[in-house]
């Protein structure tokens, strides 16, 4: 009886010291971002607004990289790639001075690289972009901000370390990935990768008719959707539990954290939702 009395003893602290480190890590993570966020929003004595139009033969590529500071892309049906960025800098005017917009453009392709000409500076760059419709996003990324969405692309990938990113349109093929920050996906076609590590993912979709891919560690994913979806389905959390409003023919075993099988004539893209600490739904708009 002791021994029994023991065992169950300790496997409740073992529970208990489990949980709460896993409260200190989200703690932490919580403390971090919002750190990064303050610098990135803390207030700037000075600035210096840059603006540059590029006219293409047709849509290729843009590219456009940068380190502290949000990046926002529309696209538009006229043939011009249209940057329009703000230089902020926090304690010293003459700073402004060693940030470098570097521009390499083609027939229909555009590079855009910010440079920081010293370490260390309290320094960013807010970016307005504009590009044709069907332009192709090799890599949007920026550092220490928020990166947003909207328009008609043929594909974009989306990188940020600490901050959202958000998009809306048509897309034929969207990767976006942060390491801190939630991912806020609206009426997206097309293929879509999506990975956070310390933040939530919402989808709001009308219909999925090409693959999907959503993965976080410490996050939940919410997927809202109008009409039934075809195809594979694949939920998976940890630590959590897992909730779907439409019929699933399950393949494998079923448990309140897994759910795996054909959804409608089973024939169709893949659907997979995976996070290791929070809950995932599939809910009907």
């Amino acid at each position: 009886m002791a021994t029994k009395m023991m065992t169950k003893s300790t496997s409740g602290l073992l529970r208990a010291s489990h949980l709460l480190g896993l409260s200190i890590l989200l703690l932490m993570t919580v403390v971090f971002s919002a750190g990064c966020e303050d610098f990135v929003e803390a207030t700037y004595k000075y600035e210096e607004p840059f603006s540059q139009t590029i006219a293409i033969k047709e849509p290729g590529s843009f590219s456009l990289s940068n380190i502290n500071g949000s990046i926002t892309v529309t696209s538009s049906p006229t043939m011009e790639v249209v940057i329009k960025a703000i230089k902020h800098a926090r304690w010293r005017k003459e700073d402004l001075n060693k940030i470098r917009i570097d521009i390499v453009s083609g027939e229909k392709s555009v590079i855009v690289d910010t440079i920081h000409e010293k370490r260390n500076l309290q320094v960013k760059v807010d970016y307005e972009i504009t590009v044709p419709e069907n332009m192709a996003l090799e890599l949007v990324k920026t550092v220490n901000g928020r990166v947003s969405l909207s328009g008609k692309f043929e594909r974009a990938q989306l990188r940020t370390t600490n901050g959202s990113i958000t998009a809306r349109g048509d897309v034929g093929w969207l990767e976006a990935a942060t390491t801190n920050g939630s991912l806020d996906i609206t009426q997206v076609k097309g293929k879509a990768s999506l990975k956070t590590t310390n933040g939530g993912i919402r989808l709001e979709l009308d219909e999925i008719t090409a693959d999907l891919e959503a993965r976080a560690t410490n996050g939940s994913i919410t997927v809202r959707l109008k009409n039934q979806p075809n195809g594979y389905f694949s939920a998976r959390t940890t630590n959590g539990s897992v909730r779907v409003d439409f019929p699933v023919t399950v393949e494998g075993s079923l448990t309140r954290r897994r759910i795996e099988g054909r959804m409608g004539s089973g024939q169709g893209p893949r659907i997979e939702l995976h996070t290791t600490n929070g809950s995932i739904s599939l809910n009907r708009l």
